[in-house]
Formats: structure tokens, sequence, C-alpha cells
């Protein structure tokens, strides 16, 4: 089950459009539903692509980026204690939000351009379809505008953590993926557990939080 929360954070006039975000959506997809999708090559293409982009990223997307995820921790929860691991974690835009919520917050992700541009005291440049950390030692995994590579994220959480799911831009975002699709992903990498959901519009974008239902 998916609960749906009415939108209490209001949509700009204004959203910017991202060229080529249906092929990078059809792509998120085809990693959440087979992770094996994902190669060398397009993990040097995703290198390339945001060493590109690290130089104008906060300018571009720094006023806007936070709403989903500011509203998701807010209204996603209770989220429990421990330890967060935010994955494609770029510049460090949305860092600060979860040290507000969870004292010890890894950070990671696949470009050192954008990683070396984050304030975080503890990052990780990594591949996220073979996360570094140990089993079932994340309390929360975040996942802002990247791909769900969901065996990974569900072999590194705790039994009772979260899941937290945001696209900044909504259903418009290059890596936006049905939230069914993301709820099914971790079903079937977690041995056909269920998993409930809570999701809601905030501002241009979209999130959901989920756990282990029962």
């Amino acid at each position: 089950m998916i609960r749906t929360l009415p939108r209490v954070r209001p949509a700009a006039d204004g959203k910017p459009a991202r060229a080529g975000a249906q092929p990078s959506q059809a792509g998120s997809r085809a990693i959440a539903e087979d992770p094996s999708t994902w190669t060398p090559a397009l993990a040097r293409e995703a290198v390339a692509r945001y060493a590109e982009l690290a130089q104008v990223w906060n300018d571009e997307r720094g006023g806007y980026r936070a709403t989903p995820l500011a509203d998701a921790l807010e209204r996603g929860g209770p989220m429990p204690a421990g330890a967060c691991l935010e994955v494609g974690c770029g510049t460090g835009l949305l860092t600060p939000l979860l040290a507000g919520v969870w004292s010890q917050v890894v950070c990671l992700d696949l470009s050192w351009e954008m990683l070396r541009r984050s304030p975080a005291p503890r990052r990780i440049l990594a591949d996220a379809s073979a996360l570094p950390v140990a089993a079932g030692r994340c309390a929360a995994v975040v996942l802002a505008d990247v791909p769900l590579f969901a065996p990974e994220v569900v072999r590194v959480l705790e039994p009772a953590g979260v899941v937290v799911w945001c696209n900044a831009l909504g259903f418009d975002a290059p890596h936006h993926v049905p939230l069914a699709v993301v709820q099914d992903a971790l079903r079937r990498a977690s041995g056909g557990a269920a998993w409930d959901g809570v999701c809601a519009e905030a501002g241009w974008g979209l999130w959901a939080v989920f756990r282990r239902a029962g």
C-alpha cells in the first residue's frame, strides 16, 4: 500500500524542463527493474556528464531541490535513529536536511567533481550498484534524483529502516520512476517481503518514504 498525503507546499510558476528526461527515466526504470542493465560504460558516461554539471549544479538547482526532501522528513516519519546513507549526494545541497534528523550521515556519489564540492564530513566516492557499506548498518537510505539499485539498498538497510525517495521535478524529473515500480523493486530485493509507503507532492517535486510492512 502507498498512502498519499495532501500537498502542503505549493508549486511555484516557472518549473524548469530538463532536456533528455524521458530517456533518462527509461534508463532509471530499467535499473530499478533489473540492476544488471547498469554497465561500466554507463557509469563512465554518468561521470563525464556530472563533471560538467557540477560547475553549475548549485546555481541551477539550489533553489528547489530541498523542497520535497524537507517535506518527506517532516511528514514521512517516524524516522528511525541510526546512520543515514545519502546515495547520490552530489554537491551536498541536501545533506544539511539529513543531518538535522540523523546524527551520522554518510554521503556517497559516483562523481568526484560533484563530491569534492560537498562540505559533508563523511564522503565516499563509489558506485551505488555496489555500496561499500556492511549489511544492515543503515537506519535510512536516501535517494534524491538517483537510480535505485534495490538489492544494495535492501542489503545495507536495517530491518526497521526506511528508504526515502525524492524527485525534485516530480514526474518530469530525469530519474523519476513510478512509485509502484520502486515499491515492487524493494519487494523483490527483499525476497517478497511487503513494503508500505507514504507519499506526497511538494513544490515541483514528489517524495515517498518506504518501510517494510508489519
